[in-house]
C-alpha cells in the first residue's frame, strides 16, 4: 500500500487527464494545492484527492469555489437538500464556465417508495440550479436502510436518466448505523459505481449498537475496512466523508510529518488507505481549503 501510494504522489500530475483545472507544470511540488489525481473506480474519472464537499455553501460564496478551482480540485459534490438549494446554485454560478474540466456529483434521499416521477424531479431541480445537462454521479443519498436500495422505480428511474444523458454514474453514501450491511447489499446484487462513505476511527460498542443505529452523528463502523476491500476488488470508487470526526481519539504521529494540522493529519491517515480514492470535506474559507489540500498527495 506504501509504495503504490509513493508511486501515485511522484507521478500523479503527469499522468492526470488534460484539460484538469489550472495544473500548472511544477504543480508537484507547490504546497496547497492537489498534489494527486487519482480514478475513480470504473467511472474512469480522474478526480483529486482532496475534493469540495459543499454542505455549508450558501449563497455569494463563489469565491470559494473559484479558489478550489485555481489550487486544482475539480470534484464538486453536493446535494439538492443542502443550504436549501443554495450550495447547488453557487456551484452552478461557477462551475457552468468549467463544465468540462470538473466532476459534479448530487444526491437525493430516494424513500423505499418514492416513484421514478419523484426522482425525476429531483434530478431535474438539481441540474436546474447547477446550471448543467448531466451530472457525474447520482447517489441515492444518506442510506440507511437496504429496503432503500431494492426500490425497483429507483432502477427504473437510472436506466431512464442514463439514456436521457442526465447522469453518468450513480452510487449510494452513508454514514448511519447501518452503513455496512447497506455497502455489502448494494456489492452483492452490483447495485453501484461509486459510494460516499463516512471513514473515521471509533469501534460501535454492540451493546448499544441497536440504540444508535440511526443516529448519523454516533455510528462508527469497525466492519468499514472490509466492505471498503470489496469496494476495491469489484472496481467501485470510494470517496470518504466525515474524515475529522472521531480522529483525535486516534494515533496520528504518523501523519502529523512537517508541523501538520490536526487537519491534514487526519486526511493523510484516510488517504493512507489503499481503497479510498478520495476524501470530499466542507471547505469554510479560503484559509480551510489551503490547510486541507496540505494533505493532498500522500
Amino acid at each position: 500500500m506504501t509504495s503504490r501510494r509513493r508511486f501515485l504522489q511522484a507521478s500523479a500530475i503527469s499522468s492526470a487527464a488534460a484539460g484538469l483545472p489550472n495544473l500548472a507544470s511544477g504543480a508537484q511540488h507547490a504546497p496547497n494545492r492537489v498534489q494527486r489525481y487519482v480514478t475513480l473506480g470504473r467511472t474512469n474519472l480522474k478526480i483529486s484527492d482532496i475534493s469540495f464537499g459543499s454542505s455549508r455553501l450558501r449563497s455569494g460564496e463563489e469565491n470559494l469555489v473559484r479558489h478550489a478551482l485555481d489550487k486544482g480540485v475539480n470534484y464538486f459534490d453536493t446535494a439538492g437538500s443542502y443550504t436549501r438549494g443554495q450550495s447547488e446554485r453557487v456551484l452552478g454560478n461557477v462551475l457552468k464556465d468549467q463544465r468540462d474540466s470538473v466532476i459534479i456529483i448530487s444526491k437525493a434521499g430516494i424513500s423505499a417508495d418514492a416513484r421514478k416521477e419523484t426522482m425525476m424531479e429531483h434530478l431535474e431541480r438539481s441540474l436546474e440550479r447547477l446550471k448543467t445537462d448531466y451530472l457525474d454521479v447520482y447517489f441515492n443519498h444518506a442510506v440507511n436502510n437496504t429496503r432503500r436500495l431494492d426500490n425497483p422505480e429507483w432502477f427504473e428511474f437510472v436506466e431512464r436518466a442514463t439514456r436521457q444523458g442526465k447522469i453518468r454514474f450513480t452510487g449510494m453514501s452513508g454514514h448511519a448505523g447501518r452503513l455496512v450491511e447497506c455497502l455489502d447489499h448494494a456489492f452483492d446484487q452490483d447495485m453501484v459505481d461509486v459510494v460516499l462513505v463516512s471513514h473515521n476511527f471509533g469501534q460501535d460498542p454492540a451493546f448499544y449498537e441497536q440504540f444508535i443505529s440511526g443516529f448519523d452523528r454516533i455510528a462508527t463502523h469497525p466492519g468499514l475496512p472490509r466492505v471498503l476491500e470489496r469496494a476495491k476488488s469489484l472496481n467501485v470508487g470510494v470517496v470518504a466523508m466525515k474524515t475529522l470526526m472521531g480522529a483525535r481519539l486516534n494515533d496520528m504521529r504518523p501523519y502529523e510529518q512537517g508541523g501538520s494540522t490536526f487537519a491534514q493529519a487526519a486526511l493523510r491517515w484516510t488517504l493512507s488507505n489503499d481503497c479510498v480514492d478520495s476524501a470530499v470535506i466542507s471547505m469554510t474559507s479560503e484559509a480551510k481549503i489551503d490547510e486541507f489540500l496540505g494533505a493532498s498527495g500522500w
